[in-house]
């Protein structure tokens, strides 16, 4: 993922401390990144908007971390559903925090999803200026709900998507290395099918059952 300081500047007006908490951190949910999403503030032209202040999904990781400064974000989940208001499938987000942080906007957000069970962040302080959603639709937001059913990371799970990647390659090219020398026994077995020897026709059928190919082997004794 790409540097994103340069589209969304750090909210150094809040203190990043971890909150100190009995309960581990919730998983909140993100129903539809909308794709006519953009920042704005009062110095952004719409030229500059358009340009490059387009809100991608891409972007959610450092907007939570260094924009909304509520907590530190372990991963994102992202996946497609339909939304009613849009022809095609949109993008919604899991998010998954290792802590939040102690300061106003966390406190705020938090009251937010326990009293109402959401919570829209409409933008974030900047240097004193407000940088504020723009969109299609009125008073632009992002929607945040809490996830009741997250999926559990194992502690010792510390493997980027680079190595997934890698992984599953190389699992794929082992896969198709069997495939292959299956395909060389099915062909030796046609072969052989046609040796009349007792001794080869015994040992085709122990081989068809264990392959599971569904050919039946008359066997004269």
């Amino acid at each position: 993922m790409s540097d994103s300081s340069a589209l969304f500047p750090v909210n150094s007006s809040l203190g990043c401390s971890v909150l100190q908490t009995d309960q581990s951190p919730i998983s909140l949910y993100v129903p539809v990144i909308p794709p006519n999403l953009y920042f704005v503030s009062s110095s952004t032209t719409q030229d500059d908007e358009e340009k490059s202040k387009r809100f991608q999904p891409k972007f959610l990781k450092y907007y939570i971390e260094n924009c909304m400064r509520v907590g530190k974000v372990r991963r994102i989940d992202f996946a497609s559903r339909e939304v009613p208001q849009y022809t095609t499938p949109q993008v919604c987000a899991f998010v998954h925090f290792d802590c939040f942080y102690d300061n106003p906007a966390t406190e705020e957000m938090l009251a937010s999803l326990e009293r109402e069970g959401k919570y829209r962040s409409f933008g974030f302080e900047n240097e004193g200026t407000f940088v504020k959603l723009s969109g299609a639709h009125a008073k632009p937001h992002l929607l945040f709900k809490i996830n009741h059913k997250p999926i559990e990371t194992p502690k010792e799970y510390d493997r980027n998507i680079e190595q997934v990647m890698a992984e599953n390659k190389l699992l794929i090219e082992r896969l198709q290395e069997k495939e292959e020398i299956l395909r060389q026994v099915h062909e030796h077995l046609q072969t052989w099918d046609s040796n009349q020897d007792p001794n080869v026709v015994i040992a085709l059928s122990g081989l068809h059952k264990i392959i599971g190919d569904g050919t039946v082997v008359e066997v004269e004794l």
